[in-house]
């Protein structure tokens, strides 16, 4: 009974290890991935040729990622969305646009 005991406990141990030593993995991946996103947002945006850039085109540049996860990495980078009369969205950096904001 008592080898059970401690078989169970063992068992329960290392498989423990091994969930957090995966899930710690896959955290510190998904982590490094939306920091390099936002960076690549934010190179984007920092183009001199465009203050604003559609949200279309920048889905093309940085895909993989589902519309609204995309729009929060762009905030996180600093940016701010803007709406034009045909109701195309567009972004850019607040530091950038701070006489387009009303």
């Amino acid at each position: 009974m008592l080898e059970t005991i401690f078989t169970s406990l063992a068992t329960a141990l290392i498989t423990g290890l091994v969930t957090f030593s995966v899930q710690e993995r896959k955290l510190k991946s998904e982590l490094r991935t939306e920091f390099m996103a936002e960076q690549v947002a934010k190179t984007l945006l920092e183009n001199e040729k465009w203050k604003k850039r559609s949200f279309a085109e920048i889905q093309k540049r940085l895909g993989g990622f589902p519309e609204d996860e995309l729009r929060r990495i762009l905030v996180r980078a600093g940016a701010v969305r803007f709406v034009v009369e045909d109701g195309k969205e567009m972004w850019g950096l607040l530091s950038r646009n701070q006489n387009s904001i009303e």
